[in-house]
């Protein structure tokens, strides 16, 4: 009786446990995870349907999520890139409709405990309309294992399910900010781990393969072929990706001119700065600002 008032206070006083019978549910205090594993969630395909509770739906196939979404929100969409996937942000009481989809996980974290968390990036309220967003695929992971220590109820899981919850809000606020769209996990290679962590401090300077390899003790050749493996993409492409992103913050300040972005952000000039950009996003940085703002 006690877990299913606690998936009322977060789904809706008017969800049934017949609602909920093809749903696999994770309910742990201000926060709960729910994976329709066997069929649909009853409630979740009733009509612009309302939760008490802040809701992030992660779907794991793009396609789908793009279809579901309607002319206007696909022309709006953010870029979801190989590494990510899409996600969608939903404030209470705010109606809307699921993705008509099997594959997705949807998280419901208590509105207070929400807002309280999310004070902490910005002095606004969180309002989000639907909002989308991309998150890096790792969170998969990470939901995994709050299933795992979930389910295995070992000694002081208490503890452990409360690190782990909040470690997933703030992962979502910050995805949803998009001020970390991509939070890469830490590699398994050591060289591969140093090599990342020196471009994220120093993506604005001159980096090479060649030094990245020293960082690492490897041979250029060695360091290449241990990079893509483990991170998907070539140290240089690394190195695009994240001078990219940090470029995006700066462009949603207007007082930052796009020459001055570039230079922030370690391009040769603003034409490949926006020559790259466009390649990667499919708009220039003058169309992303007015798109932002």
């Amino acid at each position: 009786m006690e877990y299913f008032e606690l998936a009322k206070a977060l789904i809706g006083e008017s969800v049934t446990e017949e609602d909920l019978k093809y749903v696999d549910c994770y309910i742990h205090k201000k926060m709960g995870l729910f994976i329709p594993s066997l069929g649909p969630c009853g409630y979740a395909q009733k009509l612009f349907h309302t939760h008490p509770s802040y809701m992030f739906v992660i779907t794991f196939s793009k396609e789908e999520f793009q279809e579901a979404r309607s002319i206007k929100e696909r022309e709006n969409q953010i870029v979801v890139r190989e590494n990510q996937y899409p996600g969608m942000a939903v404030s209470p009481d705010i109606p809307h409709n699921d993705i008509p989809s099997l594959h997705y996980y949807c998280i419901l974290i208590e509105k207070d405990y929400f807002e309280e968390q999310y004070k902490l990036y910005s002095n606004e309220k969180p309002d989000f309309q639907c909002k989308q967003f991309a998150i890096c695929h790792d969170i998969l992971h990470a939901l995994n294992m709050f299933v795992f220590e979930y389910s295995k109820k070992m000694p002081n899981a208490e503890i452990t399910l409360d690190a782990q919850a909040t470690i997933l809000v703030h992962w979502l606020i910050r995805s949803v900010l998009g001020e970390t769209y991509d939070m890469r996990s830490v590699s398994n290679d050591y060289a591969t781990a140093r090599a990342q962590q020196y471009i994220e401090v120093h993506y604005a300077e001159k980096i090479t393969v060649n030094y990245l390899a020293e960082l690492g003790n490897l041979s250029v050749s060695s360091f290449n072929r241990v990079f893509k493996k483990e991170t998907k993409m070539t140290p240089m492409d690394y190195l695009m990706e994240i001078r990219l992103q940090q470029a995006k913050k700066l462009l949603r300040r207007k007082e930052v001119s796009v020459t001055e972005v570039a230079i922030r952000c370690g391009f040769s000039s603003s034409a490949h700065f926006s020559a790259s950009f466009r390649k990667w996003y499919g708009l220039t940085p003058t169309e992303y600002r007015s798109k932002y703002q």
